[in-house]
């Protein structure tokens, strides 16, 4: 189970994306405008190579909240 700490703090959002991955999806997290943007696809194959069609996406707010909705909505996903 992923928890809020794993995937880092929004300093770090500032200035790159995150990617992830948590039992067989992969993730990345960025920041777009005032929010905290959030895709998901399956495993094997990373960002680049995956079907644009397979991705799905969540926003949050740029926030230690916006971090923990999206921690949620990955382990939801991971189920």
């Amino acid at each position: 189970m992923l928890e809020v700490q794993d995937i880092l703090s929004l300093e770090f959002y500032k200035k790159s994306p995150f990617y992830g991955s948590n039992n067989g999806i992969r993730f990345r997290i960025e920041k777009a405008d005032d929010k905290l943007k959030c895709i998901t696809w399956p495993e094997p194959y990373g960002f680049e190579a995956t079907d644009s069609e397979l991705m799905e996406e969540y926003e949050a707010d740029f926030s230690d909240k916006g971090l923990a909705d999206i921690t949620r909505y990955i382990n939801d996903m991971s189920n």
